[in-house]
């Protein structure tokens, strides 16, 4: 895991470590959620996790999301 940040998680409740998404991460995310950009979204790689945040928000979904599985 290369540079990994240190941020909150919302379902860890916890600072747990995050990753910047992969290009093919990004482009499930841009078919689940119909975004057109998610370049700033991170996942949280704690054991069985995988909630999503962008850098300045740890909620940017109504709910918390996890990274969806790809096709």
């Amino acid at each position: 895991m290369a540079n990994p940040r240190i941020l909150p998680c919302s379902t860890c409740k916890r600072r747990e470590p995050h990753r910047w998404l992969t290009t093919a991460e990004k482009q499930v995310l841009r078919e689940a959620t119909g975004r057109k950009y998610v370049d700033d979204f991170l996942v949280c790689v704690a054991p069985d996790c995988g909630n999503l945040r962008t850098g300045f928000n740890q909620n940017p979904f109504d709910k918390p999301r996890k990274l969806p599985e790809p096709r």
